[in-house]
């Protein structure tokens, strides 16, 4: 922390944030907010990880805060379609098979964007790519939940683990 902050003094960076991949990244980032005052949290945000209650509640929790100390939250894994199990890696994505169809995408990116204090990171898939960006500019609500439900369904999307951390 010390050479981050040093970096930033120096004008080397001019901002400071944390990332987190698991089920239990929102309480490790309100702990290192207790610590320091980082300019920005990124962590996942997608319907069925907001339907485990403990992660929602904390997630809630944090936003709060980030709210409350004006720090950008940063949401990431919006497309989680399902672990990628033998199926073969066919995407450039690193921790999950996406959702790949753009009424999919739309209703996943849709929800996430429900989210006013935060803004998705897309997935880094040049084959994704345009079909999120193009589903960002046409932003107008977040998705129902029997209308996710619908989704998780059609698509059999599952919680997904990344470093051996489940997300469900």
């Amino acid at each position: 922390m010390e050479a981050f902050i040093e970096a930033r003094e120096k004008g080397l960076v001019r901002f400071l944030g944390i990332t987190g991949h698991g089920h239990k990244v929102p309480t490790m980032h309100l702990q290192s907010l207790d610590r320091f005052d980082f300019d920005s949290v990124l962590l996942p945000y997608n319907y069925l990880q907001m339907q485990r209650p403990r992660y929602a509640a904390d997630f809630n929790t944090l936003v709060d805060l980030c709210n409350k100390r004006n720090i950008a939250i940063q949401t990431i894994k919006s497309i989680v379609r399902k672990p990628w199990g033998t199926n073969p890696q066919t995407h450039n994505t690193y921790f999950y098979e996406p959702l790949v169809t753009q009424n999919s995408i739309e209703r996943a990116v849709h929800w996430s964007l429900g989210l006013s204090e935060s803004f998705v990171i897309t997935a880094g898939d040049i084959q994704l790519l345009p079909k999120i960006l193009d589903t960002a500019t046409r932003f107008e609500k977040q998705p129902s939940d029997l209308e996710m439900s619908a989704i998780v369904d059609e698509f059999e999307m599952k919680a997904i683990r990344c470093s051996n951390v489940d997300f469900r």
